[in-house]
C-alpha cells in the first residue's frame, strides 16, 4: 500500500499496513477507498454490492432492521484487497458502505463482496 499524497494519515496506514500484512495474508495489495481497480471492467463492485445488500436487506438477512439504499449513488467504495492466497489466484474483496455510514462512522454497515476472475 503506498500513501496518499494530501491524505492526513496515509503514510501511517501504509506504515501500520507494511509492519502486519504478512500476519493477516500474503502480500496482496489494500486499497483504501477511491475507485476499484478491477479487471473486468463491465462489472462495478459497488454496483454489485448495493445490489446484494437490497436483497439480503429485503429478506431479513442483513442490515439491522435499518434503511438500505438501493440507490448507487448513495454508497461508495471503502476498499478493496487483492490477498494473492494460492488456488484463488484472482480474488479481489470489495467493503462497500453507504454515504450515511461511512459518515457516521458505521463500519459495521459495511458490505462485503468477493469477485474472482480465475
Amino acid at each position: 500500500m503506498l500513501p496518499l499524497p494530501g491524505h492526513p494519515r496515509s503514510e501511517e496506514l501504509a506504515a501500520v499496513w507494511a509492519e502486519t500484512h504478512d500476519d493477516v495474508a500474503s502480500s496482496g495489495q489494500l486499497q483504501l477507498g477511491g475507485y476499484a481497480d478491477q479487471e473486468a471492467v463491465d462489472t462495478d463492485p459497488v454496483g454489485r454490492a448495493v445490489w446484494c445488500a437490497a436483497q439480503e436487506a429485503a429478506a431479513g438477512r442483513w442490515g439491522g432492521g435499518e434503511p438500505v439504499s438501493d440507490d448507487l449513488a448513495d454508497w461508495v467504495l471503502l476498499a478493496e484487497w487483492n490477498p494473492w492466497i494460492d488456488g484463488l489466484e484472482g480474488a479481489t474483496v470489495h467493503w462497500s458502505i453507504q454515504r450515511a455510514d461511512l459518515a457516521a462512522r458505521r463500519f459495521d454497515r459495511a458490505f462485503t463482496t468477493v469477485f474472482r476472475n480465475p
